[in-house]
């Protein structure tokens, strides 16, 4: 059996004893071996073969910085990758486990599934004195935040990739040619900065300011620099050096290449990709973006080695850098990784140790050197423990580089002796028992069938004529043969539960749309949800169903098939189409639901983002069910109303559309026009019953000055408070007229109903109730009423809380539950919160009564954020109607009226286990929008037929997937202030002329204005809002007439 021998140096026997406890995951920190151990500095770039200049990959790559790191230090120029995909190679990377061990082969497993256990590397830094901290894509898609003191963004979102622009419209130049293609495979230069683009820019910015500043204990940094992973989307400027007619196709590719390759291995090479790209006219395009990605992350990581070299780190600090696996643009017709060839697993591979730095290379690496000896990226664990004089990890199955270090002499002609270094490199493929051998001369593929490949890369380095067939060739086949790997771990299949989750499209009476099945299979999950055996049918390319058997209640059907493919489901008893799945582009479940889901929308009122417990930000919240809601669905962390006000707010949630499209900036704007289409009125055609509960405040008001001139004349100069509008002006605007069968609204004492609270009954007509019970506990009482009548059918519950909103009312049991010193508002809010939080509770535990939880979309927001009044006085509460209402906006500044963070971003959490993921943190922008699209998709109503009318989108696939970025920007208006979101950068336009430009990502956030700093940025943005308000009800910009929040501007920014 081949295993890599491990050299183990002399120091390094003397630390054997210490092997037990550096193994053990519950070891806590040991003080680094010397005062001065060295720091490290791990970058990893993704997706980049060698088309980098000190590799000679392509003539046209531009990598000054690359090319200058790998001066400096020792380049490794025959370096492979352990998996020629991101998972596998980068989890065998962080663990050392090679795959044929762990059993970890492809993208599509978990790695703490696969190895619950490992301490990966920046842990094991951790647990002996290091300082672990990171950004940007190390493994692939997680963070593993137990790993790591400190990750940029959020650890705890376990998203790693930092907010990236994205055009809104895709795809942009590459056509979509089948539901098999990936998403992301696309290139356009972007009219932006590096600044608006952010993503790696953010990366080597943050991971440039902790290199910049002096650290108290020594550190490993790793930097995970994306590009040029998919899609080559980058500033203009990183294109322009390459004009698409001065384009050279790729050096490695040669027509026909696949004649001498065995059928395993053409069935790896040639994939819909290359063709479809060839079809579509796009190749040199293809080229193009993908040098101008990788010129991009050249200057990314110019930036952070200059950060380095700069500050106070730079004689202290090994620097590593590495990517995962390479990338094919053609050769052997294939467009992508995954393959066993040359141009996949040979990656780029530096390493610089300053003199002085690691008593184990006391002269550090030599600048200018140059290693031929064939290497894998499964030696840097060991490595990186030698360097740094920390135990040996027994489970390595990598060998540590240090003899190739220690030998590496600046003398580029002198090639290192196969007595120092005898091993080879073993790529692992994504099937057991498939793999490619890198030698010094000659490369060995084996496939699970037993067929071979062989090459000489000194006379054929692009791998163009296999000499495995060949006579001359059989002492070199013996010798890999009888020195590969013979044993493989069987792969670990991801749970079903880890899988993401297939949208439901509900059935009426149409049958489901033709398949158009393209690309290869894989398996899909069907679990039954109902309570009858239903039946499985594919829809044929003519529409026609094919029966594929049956699933009895809470059975599970694993069932091959294809991207495009559909699949309707029927009961068995009746042929009742229920619904179909279309199938997307990777292994899946698909979750039969009970029935059409039922969806309960909870909406609280000015209740600030910090106060959930879920939101760890303050600690005297107590909201149990609120947390377990968001334990068992996605929490957003990045959720925007449209407006910082009540009115216009709920406009936007209930129509999904910027109210402004109705005339409506504020709430003397209203009332919502009998034109507006609600949620309720899509989903009643549906099938749907709907049920209103709580606070409206769509209807007209006294306030709305132009809505009384017009219907009320005789009434236009009364104060507000002498305007009474009679019932036949307001019914027009009411719930019932805007789609709810059922309602109980009103938000204080005085209620407008159709259903009795007592006997649960429906009433003959509305009539109007008195209740001077706590107001809270009544939109419960009247919210679990209207579950218990319809739960036998779907329904749609909009159950609108009035608090925390002013005036404070709580009883004695809920303030009795906040004792200690605290303002006497804040405690009133604190129980006005639990009392809704036991009203969630409640709702939740009646939905799981009748069965109905588990298909029951919940989704909780707040209608704005809270008002602060500036200083959060303490003021009497019944003196002060209108004061702070003692809800916290905490960490975001502002409040309530203002577009800055703390009067637009809300608390926001969807949970419907059957389609969504649980226990999930999303930090990409959402918006209040998306509710009405989402549950009109859901619902199974037709929200192409829709979208044009929808400012929202579907956000069940992002939600299901943090590798989907946000490609959308969020606008706003309000008052005499206009604002954008793009990615991490916010814009805001204050009438009066005030500017303000915020980095959201920053600890600083909207603490630091940019505005003087990123003038370029500034003027795109302020652009993008100028042409979005223009096509507004009134048109245009604020033009500081009226200046009603200039106090706060000034109290708070200035």
């Amino acid at each position: 059996m081949f295993r890599p021998f491990v050299l183990v140096s002399g120091f390094v026997w003397a630390l054997l004893s210490c092997l037990a406890q550096a193994d053990d995951p519950a070891s806590p920190p040991v003080a680094p071996a010397n005062g001065s151990s060295p720091n490290v500095l791990f970058i990893a770039m993704d997706d980049l073969n060698d088309w980098i200049g000190c590799l000679g990959g392509h003539p046209q790559t531009i990598t000054p910085n690359l090319d200058r790191l790998a001066a400096s230090g020792v380049l490794f120029r025959n370096a492979h990758c352990p998996a020629p995909a991101c998972n596998p190679c980068r989890s065998a990377i962080f663990t050392g486990r090679a795959p044929h061990r762990s059993g970890m082969y492809d993208n599509r497993q978990k790695m703490r599934e696969v190895m619950p256990d490992d301490i990966i590397i920046p842990q094991y830094f951790r647990n002996h004195g290091y300082r672990a901290a990171g950004s940007g894509k190390m493994l692939h898609y997680f963070i593993d935040a137990p790993s790591w003191d400190e990750y940029f963004p959020k650890a705890a979102s376990e998203n790693p990739l930092p907010q990236t622009f994205y055009p809104t419209k895709r795809p942009v130049n590459l056509p979509r040619g089948g539901p098999w293609q990936y998403v992301e495979t696309d290139w356009a230069a972007l009219d932006v900065t590096d600044e608006e683009f952010g993503g790696d820019w953010s990366v080597s910015k943050w991971v440039g300011d902790q290199l910049g500043r002096e650290h108290d204990q020594p550190f490993f940094l790793a930097c995970g620099i994306y590009r040029p992973h998919e899609p080559w989307f980058v500033p203009k400027k990183y294109y322009e050096p390459f004009p698409l007619d001065s384009i050279q196709l790729p050096p490695g590719y040669k027509e026909n290449d696949l004649d001498d390759v065995p059928a395993m291995g053409v069935r790896a090479a040639r994939n819909r990709y290359f063709a479809h790209i060839q079809e579509q006219d796009q190749w040199k395009q293809g080229v193009q973006g993908y040098l101008a990605s990788i010129h991009f992350a050249d200057a990314m990581l110019g930036r952070v080695l200059d950060a380095l070299e700069s500050g106070p780190n730079a004689d202290n600090t090994i620097v590593v850098l590495w990517s995962d696996h390479g990338w094919q643009l053609g050769e052997k017709e294939h467009w992508q990784k995954y393959t066993p060839w040359r141009a996949v697993t040979r990656v780029p591979l530096m390493v610089r140790v300053p003199p002085s730095s690691s008593a184990a290379l006391p002269s550090g690496t030599h600048a200018g050197t140059v290693c031929d000896a064939p290497v894998n990226l499964l030696s840097l664990y060991p490595t990186l423990l030698d360097l740094c004089e920390l135990p040996a990890k027994s489970d390595n199955d990598g060998v540590s580089l240090l003899p190739l270090l220690g030998s590496a002499t600046g003398d580029r002609a002198t090639p290192v002796s196969e007595e120092v270094w005898p091993h080879r490199s073993v790529t692992y493929l994504a099937r057991p028992g498939s793999y490619a051998v890198s030698g010094r001369k000659h490369r060995y593929i084996h496939y699970a069938d037993g067929s071979e490949e062989l090459y000489d890369i000194v006379a054929d380095p692009y791998e163009w004529t296999n000499l495995a067939g060949e006579e001359s060739s059989a002492n070199i086949l013996a010798d890999f043969r009888g020195t590969s790997p013979t044993e493989f771990a069987p792969r670990v299949e991801p749970s079903v539960q880890s899988l993401a989750k297939l949208s439901w499209h509900p059935l009426a009476e149409d049958s489901a749309p033709p398949s158009k099945p393209d690309g290869n299979p894989f398996p899909v999950f069907f679990t039954n949800m109902q309570r009858a055996t239903v039946e499985l049918f594919w829809m044929d390319s003519d529409g026609k169903p094919k029966s594929y058997g049956t699933i009895k209640p809470g059975a599970r059907k694993t069932q091959s098939t294809r991207p495009g493919a559909v699949w309707m489901v029927q009961d068995a008893s009746d042929n009742k189409p229920l619904g179909y799945f279309r199938i997307g582009d990777r292994t899946a479940q698909a979750v039969i639901p009970a029935a059409k889901p039922n969806v309960v929308v909870i909406l609280t009122d000015d209740h600030g983002w910090a106060d959930l417990g879920c939101q760890d930000i303050v600690d005297d919240i107590r909201t149990p069910h609120i947390d377990a809601l968001a334990a068992r669905g996605v929490r957003c962390t990045s959720a925007y109303v449209t407006a910082p006000q009540c009115s216009p707010s709920r406009v936007g949630l209930i129509t999904g559309r910027h109210q402004q499209r109705f005339g409506i900036d504020t709430n003397p704007d209203m009332p919502m026009p009998t034109s507006a289409v609600t949620i309720a009125e899509r989903l009643r055609p549906l099938g749907y019953r709907t049920g209103l509960v709580g606070k409206w405040h769509l209807q007209p008001n006294p306030t709305c000055r132009d809505w009384v001139q017009r219907e009320l004349p005789g009434q236009a100069k009364l104060p507000p408070r002498q305007v009474k509008i009679p019932w036949d002006k307001m019914r027009p605007y009411s719930p019932a007229a805007q789609g709810f069968d059922e309602y109980y609204w009103g938000p204080l004492r005085n209620y407008r109903a159709n259903f009795d609270l007592q006997t649960h009954e429906l009433l003959p007509q509305m009539k109007q109730v008195a209740n001077s019970d706590f107001r809270i506990d009544v939109q419960t009482e009247a919210a679990v009423s209207f579950i218990d009548r319809n739960h036998d059918q779907p329904f749609y519950l909009q159950l609108n809380y009035y608090g925390p909103h002013t005036p404070l009312q709580a009883t004695q049991k809920y303030l009795d539950r906040f004792p200690g010193e605290m303002p006497k508002r804040r405690r009133y809010a604190l129980a006005m919160i639990s009392a809704i939080d036991d009203g969630v509770g409640r709702v939740v535990q009646r939905l799981k009564q009748h069965g109905q939880l588990d298909n029951t979309l919940i989704v909780m927001t707040s209608d704005n954020g809270a008002p602060l009044k500036m200083t959060k006085p303490d003021t009497p509460i019944g003196r002060d109607p209108g004061g702070w209402d003692g809800s916290l906006n905490d960490p975001w500044v502002g409040e309530k009226g203002m577009l800055s963070e703390g009067g637009l971003r809300v608390p926001m959490i969807w949970s419907l286990p059957s389609q969504l993921p649980s226990g999930r943190s999303y930090d990409w922008p959402v918006s209040t929008l998306d509710i009405a699209p989402s549950v009109l998709q859901l619902a199974g109503g037709d929200l192409q037929q829709a979208a044009e009318e929808l400012d929202g989108l579907n956000i069940f696939p992002r939600l299901n997937s943090i590798q989907i970025p946000s490609t959308r920007t969020l606008y706003f208006r309000f008052w005499d202030q206009a604002a954008i979101r793009r990615g991490k950068w916010k814009y805001i336009y204050v009438g009066a002329g005030q500017r303000y430009l915020f980095d959201l990502e920053s600890d600083q956030h909207e603490h630091q204005n940019l505005i003087d700093k990123h003038p370029e940025l500034a003027a795109s943005l302020h652009q993008a809002l100028q042409e979005w308000s223009d096509d507004l009800t009134p048109a245009g910009l604020p033009t500081g007439e009226h200046q009603r929040e200039q106090k706060w501007y000034r109290f708070y920014f200035e």
